[in-house]
């Protein structure tokens, strides 16, 4: 069986949604990390963004079988697609 893991940052704002459709569609096994993203001022919104050079995210990991998180990543898309929501899937191998 191939593994894929599912890396999906968010903005801190969407985690509630994200983990609302998580649930709703049966995924209730993942990990979530907060993390900042540092960007160009211009992508910063408040004026302690621009001073700090970065903004709160959130990163969720989910390992799944390959097709399922496929299908998954492209729910997503479709769902929150006004989200600033962006997916990363990885090749994996349980040790």
């Amino acid at each position: 069986m191939s593994i894929k893991g599912l890396d999906i940052y968010f903005e801190m704002g969407v985690k509630d949604a994200l983990v609302d459709f998580l649930l709703s569609r049966g995924y209730d096994d993942f990990y979530f990390f907060r993390c900042n993203r540092y960007s160009a001022g211009a992508f910063l919104i408040s004026a302690e963004e621009q001073v700090s050079a970065r903004r709160e995210f959130g990163l969720f990991r989910l390992f799944l079988e390959a097709q399922a998180a496929d299908v998954l990543a492209s729910d997503i898309k479709a769902t929150l697609r006004d989200k600033s929501v962006k997916i990363f899937a990885h090749r994996m191998e349980e040790l």
